[in-house]
């Protein structure tokens, strides 16, 4: 079913160049904001509780405006399956890759942590072109349906990034000795990680666990760290900036990575509120008891991992 599906419906619209499919975008706006209400209730109750400041009406500008990039982001997923180098690389460009050269002088690769934040489909097709002579490998959670998750992968890694499931990191990094850029996506739901191995915070005025993968990889290993913001410049197009956080892992606080990441993530969205996945249940899990309030005297409780 997932293969008919792609070839009859998927597969012929990514041949529509965006200028066409953009008014299927609007479309499904229209009936997905206003007539279904796709997730409304979870995207209004993580918008207000991150903006309480807000009025109502403020709130609601910024789930139209998200809901609407919902939809392009949809599209211009869709167009990926078919879309040519030369159109991802001249829409998504990144501007500081000169940052490189000095870990590729000296064979070191990096890693890169990034949230769901504008889109990283297009993103994760036009870095190989820029973050030469360092290989990207991007970790990913592999979809439940086989058919589909191949389907995804493979377009993925056409531009030549290379895919590790998050389920195989530690065999990543036993075996590898290329020059990459390693690619963690950090703002997923810690939902099945016990509270003790996770980082706490106040982000985006709640107190937030997040998951210390990228900062346990990053020690283990003593691997430099950015963070690679991605902003939305006009509809479709991108610019990505790597924002240096460490280059020596080991020498760091516990929690300075994770804390890092979490500031600067929550600084763009603060910025520029729409182009987060508000549909995502960020906050679903709560706040177990055991995690002791946090102040300005203790703005964050890290968990325990292995350092070396």
């Amino acid at each position: 079913m997932s293969k008919i599906f792609y070839y009859l419906i998927l597969k012929p619209l990514s041949w529509l160049p965006l200028s066409i499919t953009y008014y299927f975008s609007d479309l499904m706006y229209l009936l997905m904001y206003s007539l279904a209400g796709y997730r409304k209730e979870v995207v209004m109750d993580n918008i207000s509780g991150s903006f309480p400041e807000n009025s109502e009406e403020e709130n609601e500008k910024i789930a139209r405006r998200f809901y609407s990039f919902f939809c392009d982001m949809i599209f211009e997923s869709i167009r990926l399956f078919s879309m040519p180098e030369t159109e991802f690389n001249r829409r998504c460009k990144v501007i500081n890759p000169a940052v490189l050269e000095p870990y590729a002088k000296a064979g070191k690769s990096i890693i890169a942590v990034g949230g769901h934040y504008a889109n990283w489909e297009i993103a994760a097709l036009s870095f190989p072109n820029y973050l030469g002579p360092h290989r990207v490998m991007g970790i990913y959670s592999p979809l439940k349906n086989e058919a589909m998750n191949r389907l995804i992968s493979e377009n993925r890694a056409r531009s030549g990034t290379i895919l590790t499931s998050r389920r195989a990191v530690d065999e990543y990094y036993a075996e590898n000795n290329e020059m990459t850029v390693d690619f963690f996506v950090a703002d997923q739901s810690p939902s099945n990680a016990s509270y003790e191995k996770l980082h706490w915070t106040r982000f985006l005025n709640r107190t937030t666990g997040f998951l210390m993968g990228p900062e346990r990889f990053a020690v283990r290993n003593d691997i430099p760290v950015f963070y690679m913001r991605l902003r939305q410049v006009k509809r479709g197009h991108l610019e990505a900036e790597l924002v240096h956080c460490t280059d020596h892992p080991r020498e760091t606080e516990p929690g300075f990575i994770t804390e890092f990441f979490a500031r600067t993530l929550e600084q763009e969205i603060q910025r520029a509120p729409a182009f987060w996945l508000w549909t995502h249940r960020r906050w679903k899990r709560g706040v177990p008891d055991e995690v002791p309030e946090l102040s300005d005297e203790r703005p964050f409780v890290t968990g325990k991992y292995e350092r070396n």
